[in-house]
């Protein structure tokens, strides 16, 4: 009854904390302004960063991945509870980010929240792949990180199978990958431009997570432009 209780009590604390809308507070606080008005219309880390500073943005992707993400698997992995639990938790808190019930059901993109999941279970070969593929390929090498991400997202899975990880991780990575692609197409419940028609927007936003052929014109988006 005990351990069952504390993974009830894990998961829900999991959610509650992930649900928290940190990019909208911080853009809110430091610009006055709603983050999801602007640029990509995401509720994460990067948007802050290209519209309210560097800095922060980098301390709240930070923020994102290991309070986020990591410390549900932590607390988890430290109780000693079935393997199950952790990776519940976990999922549970990329879902409360994306989905925020604070911010009638918007939010992020989930991916940095996800990244603390591989980082709370130590998938050191996982890590480092998708350090190479989001972090040198998509963000230095071609200054787009959308495409890269996608790739990370298909990969992940095909890693943690190759690297025999337990059936629960294995798991746990096509979860993320349905749970990252699922907010790429939904955004943040925002349409289509009149002009455009659904069936063009949906591959976009599945592939480089965005509406428009090209980045600039998306990222650089104001609510007067």
């Amino acid at each position: 009854m005990g351990a069952m209780l504390e993974s009830v009590l894990l998961i829900l604390g999991a959610y509650l904390l992930a649900s928290v809308p940190s990019a909208y507070l911080v853009a809110r606080y430091l610009k006055d302004i709603d983050i999801r008005r602007y640029g990509s219309g995401n509720a994460g880390a990067t948007n802050v960063m290209v519209h309210v500073g560097t800095i922060s943005g980098f301390t709240l992707g930070t923020f994102d991945c290991l309070v986020k993400g990591t410390l549900p698997v932590v607390i988890g992995r430290a109780l000693d509870v079935p393997l199950g639990v952790p990776v519940t938790a976990g999922l549970v808190a990329v879902v409360a980010h994306n989905w925020s019930p604070f911010m009638r059901f918007t939010g992020g993109r989930g991916v940095a929240t996800a990244i603390g999941l591989v980082v709370g279970f130590f998938l050191l070969q996982e890590m480092l792949i998708m350090a190479v593929v989001i972090g040198v390929i998509g963000k230095l090498v071609y200054k787009d990180t959308g495409l890269w991400t996608f790739v990370a997202m298909i990969a992940l899975p095909i890693l943690t199978y190759v690297f025999d990880r337990p059936l629960e991780i294995v798991a746990m990575s096509v979860c993320i990958g349905i749970i990252l692609m699922a907010k790429r197409l939904t955004a943040n419940w925002e349409r289509p431009e009149d002009d455009v028609s659904l069936v063009a927007v949906l591959p976009r936003r599945l592939i480089w997570d965005r509406d428009v052929p090209r980045r600039s014109p998306w990222t650089e988006r104001s609510p007067s432009g």
